[in-house]
């Protein structure tokens, strides 16, 4: 992602009405921002904004979910270490709304806690419109929050708010029903965030994500196809959030 979005994260989106003439309805136009918010051991609030540049006004429900990464799938379970303030909004066209993201209690020592705000599109009741056959399609936007205890050093300014030691991050290639697979595993006390990840076989390189790839998180293991033909990969290059310096690395046995 280029600096000038990194702090915003403009989603264009379309209601789609399955109905017999088949036409795409335009919905809301979306803006969330900040797209990394993150409460640090002296922080007790933070600040999501909500922007909605469509041409009518949209209802949006906010919940945090709490997030944690097990046996290679992601996990989502309910939870109030974290609240939004308010849960609900209607926000009219052009216009904005402040959503606080509450800690209501402390984080161990040591720790960082992972959730997803997950900010989902309220269906508008409208009383004139003349009836459809089919299905409109509400969207949902996922965002991550990192909550941190004393003892992790997080920073203000910068791309990142904390850093992963490469040398706690480690890959192979794996098979998925027949297919490889990248699985990187983080032995770190922090999150890391993968992108721009390229694999080097045999003096050629391959992409396997231009942009964002995805997240491991502490203590877990995620893993993410990888193109035909890539087999052996000596080598795996990755942006990681780190001060200025890229992930290159041999693979583990």
């Amino acid at each position: 992602m280029q600096p000038l979005f990194r702090h915003l994260c403009l989603v264009s989106v379309l209601g789609v009405t399955a109905a017999a003439t088949s036409q795409a309805q335009a919905a809301a136009t979306i803006l969330l921002w900040p797209i990394d918010p993150w409460l640090s051991a002296e922080t007790k609030a933070t600040e999501l904004w909500i922007q909605n540049q469509g041409n009518s006004a949209t209802t949006m429900q906010v919940r945090i979910v709490r997030w944690k990464q097990e046996e290679g799938f992601e996990r989502y379970t309910a939870q109030q270490d974290v609240v939004a303030s308010p849960p609900i909004v209607t926000i009219g066209k052009g216009s904005k709304q402040l959503i606080r993201l509450i800690k209501q209690g402390s984080v161990p020592m040591g720790v960082e806690q992972a959730y997803r705000i997950i900010v989902d599109e309220i269906p508008q009741p409208d009383a004139k419109a003349e009836p459809t056959i089919g299905l409109k399609l509400q969207m949902r936007y996922s965002i991550p929050l990192f909550v941190y205890g004393q003892g992790i050093p997080t920073i203000k300014e910068g791309a990142h708010h904390a850093l992963v030691e490469s040398k706690n991050l480690s890959w192979r290639v794996t098979q998925e029903a027949g297919h490889p697979a990248l699985e990187v595993r983080n032995q770190g006390d922090v999150h890391v965030r993968l992108s721009q990840v390229t694999l080097d076989q045999g003096g050629q390189k391959r992409t396997v994500a231009d942009g964002l790839l995805g997240y491991v998180l502490p203590g877990s293991t995620r893993s993410w196809p990888i193109p035909a033909g890539i087999r052996q990969p000596e080598q795996m290059s990755a942006q990681i959030n780190a001060r200025d310096t890229q992930w290159q690395s041999t693979p583990v046995n």
